[in-house]
């Protein structure tokens, strides 16, 4: 009997311990778990033990494949690694349909530490209105429905996607989500925080109107990026100077980026490459790759440079990060619509959104200056992605 006792007790793992094993598992195994004892179940819901999860999780990159339709939307997570590695023949393995009781347009606004914000525009009688959620795929968890109002008119009576544009992004200093409503020219700023108390607050207008046009502009969704707790859209500096939907006679050093800091709710403005006078010949875009603010603009017309600001908020950080030529496409495609997603873990795989007829994705080995398209095969359309990672983070 003492024997037994003996192997029992030293068969007990300290907490800490049992805590860093489990934050390794993926979400769906975490949630089976929380059945073994009520140790556990308590352990994998503490906020503690979901940071820590999230922290782990972020090692294996993932994007998010989203497909929306007349009721409902589809999210398909695929791991980067499985991307790369398999390139010929890519077949995706589950689907997660959400449906949510009404026929609405739906749009995604962004990503941040496993939850997506998805924007919703539905008709009721005469007039339309505006509602979003935040969803977290892993756990199949939705939010309450976070309805825009706005103050002037409750009731949007004209398409509320052309007069505003919606951004996501996580605050650290409070572990809060928001919400960034801006109104047609910036004029007019409302921001919702999650877990509070779910009204709509105004706050500064933006001080520069943001490019929210072109071809990588969404209806009802912004251009800005979210990285270091911060919310970023490229602007003019001397914007009554030039004609700004002809991007061609705008130099590269007239381009500012606006930051919007969750924390402070105080903006700042960022300059790009300062003495650069070259004018691009597409629409320059702002882009998250490797935690890190990132510029990418046409040269000349045959190639795409990505300059990475090394450390957030110091101009002079600025670095020329990847260049991509168009020469190494063995196929004709049209350039406008190339954007960066995201970089495989070991740097050399460039995964690159493309937004054309098939809705799929191209991969650009940096290694060996080549190009190729994916092919999924269980006929998935690749309407909308981000870059995403498996959390047990709160809806809430």
């Amino acid at each position: 009997m003492n024997f037994k006792k003996s192997l029992m007790s030293r068969a007990v793992l300290p907490d800490d311990l049992i805590s860093r094993i489990l934050s390794f598992l993926p979400v769906k195994s975490l949630l089976q778990l929380r059945c073994v004892c009520k140790s556990w179940k308590t352990l994998i819901s503490q906020p503690t033990f979901i940071k820590l999860h999230l922290h782990q999780s972020a090692k294996p990159p993932q994007i998010a494949l989203i497909s929306f339709s007349f009721n409902g939307f589809k999210i398909l997570p695929y791991p980067i690694h499985r991307l790369v590695d398999n390139t010929s023949s890519i077949t995706l393995p589950h689907k997660i349909p959400f449906l949510l009781g009404y026929i609405g347009n739906y749009r995604l606004v962004g990503s941040s530490n496993g939850l997506l914000c998805i924007l919703v525009k539905f008709s009721c009688d005469s007039f339309d209105e505006i509602v979003l959620y935040l969803l977290n795929p892993a756990t199949r968890k939705l939010s309450n429905k976070i309805v825009f109002l706005h103050e002037s008119h409750p009731k949007l009576y004209k398409d509320p996607f052309r007069s505003w544009k919606f951004s996501f992004g996580y605050d650290n200093s409070t572990d809060t989500y928001k919400i960034v409503a801006s109104s047609e020219m910036g004029r007019e700023v409302k921001l919702f925080t999650s877990g509070g108390d779910h009204v709509w607050r105004n706050i500064e207008s933006l001080p520069l109107v943001p490019r929210e046009y072109g071809v990588y502009s969404e209806l009802g969704v912004s251009n800005s990026v979210h990285v270091s707790g911060s919310l970023n859209w490229l602007a003019i500096r001397n914007e009554s100077r030039y004609d700004l939907y002809d991007c061609r006679v705008i130099p590269i050093d007239q381009f500012v980026i606006v930051s919007l800091d969750l924390k402070t709710e105080t903006y700042r403005q960022l300059r790009i490459l300062r003495g650069f006078d070259e004018a691009p010949l597409l629409e320059p875009i702002l882009v998250v790759l490797m935690d890190c603010l990132c510029f990418c603009h046409d040269f000349h017309g045959t190639d795409m440079v990505i300059w990475k600001m090394k450390k957030f908020g110091v101009e002079e950080s600025w670095t020329r990060f990847i260049k991509v030529s168009y020469q190494s496409f063995s196929y004709d495609f049209p350039k406008l619509i190339l954007f960066p997603l995201c970089l495989s873990p070991n740097g050399e795989t460039l995964v690159l959104g493309w937004n054309g007829g098939d809705k799929q994705a191209i991969l650009y080995n940096l290694r060996d200056d080549r190009a190729e398209k994916t092919a999924i095969t269980n006929k998935v359309q690749w309407i909308s992605s981000t870059a995403y990672v498996e959390s047990l983070v709160s809806t809430c």
